[in-house]
């Protein structure tokens, strides 16, 4: 493997509309997968983004704040159309916040950067959000996931928007198969309620675990995390914190989870089974991130300094 510990991630850079106040907004470097790829920069970890950029002035910035972050866009492709766009509506620690979005006729609509052969050059690919699971891109993303061949590993975030993705009865098996296709699943409570109405997430979080994935996390916003692995339940609390914004909370949560599955030595062909002990460490290592990403105005992932002195570590 030519660039082995390399985390490749794939999916969508936007740009927030975040509320500031009835009628302004402030622009944010935003999308799930890029805030991802930031947040693992950030802790440390080798990383490279596989998107679509815009060459406008967002597209700049974007490109910009990845290598600022230690983060490899050699993957990306740029695109002369303008940055796609998402407005964002602020929510509670319970619910998060929600999302509308513009995206035709923008950089994000056009061919998948992955390469058919990615899993030569990254030991895990980490794909997520609505381009890993609709349209041409999200073909692309499971391709890439059947991909993997052995010689890497996989993750999925489905972080449903109801607003962009297809009706419930397409996006499930779409979701379904993603799952299935994936060494490793994060997921919100609110992702299972809208999945699987009347179920409690719980079960299917469980079930989920028993199509292939080795770990299903669930993200359960202020009431912290749980975990599901080989029959066993991890459930992991979050702490108290004054609430400023949740925007990125669960992305940096996911980077937060592979950063620490990376320092365990589990991501890679060669990653080694999850334990008990491990999963737990995982799981409040990731709670921590989230937490201080709460704390803050925007996505903004922390360092692994930030987060080691937050669980006294550092």
């Amino acid at each position: 493997m030519a660039n082995d510990g390399l985390v490749l991630v794939s999916g969508e850079a936007l740009v927030d509309l975040i509320p500031k106040g009835d009628t302004t907004y402030e622009a944010v470097l935003g999308g799930s997968p890029f805030n991802t790829a930031i947040g693992l920069g950030r802790l440390g970890v080798p990383t490279g983004y596989a998107g679509r950029l815009s060459s406008d002035a967002m597209g700049d910035d974007m490109l910009r704040e990845l290598g600022a972050s230690g983060v490899d866009a050699g993957f990306s492709l740029v695109d002369p159309r303008p940055s796609p766009l998402a407005f964002v509506t602020r929510g509670t620690a319970a619910t998060g916040s929600r999302y509308s979005f513009y995206l035709g006729a923008t950089a994000y609509d056009g061919p998948s950067p992955l390469a058919a052969d990615w899993s030569r050059t990254a030991a895990h690919l980490h794909i997520g959000s609505f381009s890993a699971t609709d349209g041409a891109l999200g073909e692309a993303a499971l391709a890439a996931l059947q991909g993997a061949g052995g010689r890497a590993t996989t993750s999925y975030d489905p972080n449903i928007r109801p607003f962009v993705v297809p009706p419930r009865a397409e996006t499930l098996p779409m979701v379904e198969a993603r799952v299935r296709l994936s060494t490793y699943v994060k997921a919100s409570e609110e992702d299972f309620d809208w999945l699987y109405p009347g179920t409690p997430p719980s079960e299917t979080a469980a079930r989920w675990a028993g199509l292939g994935p080795k770990l299903v996390v669930m993200t359960r916003g202020g009431s912290g995390a749980e975990a599901h692995f080989r029959g066993e339940r991890i459930v992991q609390p979050a702490p108290a914190i004054d609430v400023v914004d949740t925007v990125g909370a669960g992305d940096s949560f996911m980077a937060a989870l592979l950063a620490a599955m990376a320092r365990d030595g589990a991501l890679g062909g060669s990653g080694r089974e999850p334990g008990e002990g491990e999963v737990g460490r995982w799981l409040l290592f990731a709670i921590a991130a989230a937490a201080i990403t709460c704390t803050r105005q925007g996505a903004q992932p922390p360092t692994r300094a930030e987060v080691d002195r937050v669980l006294g570590q550092g």
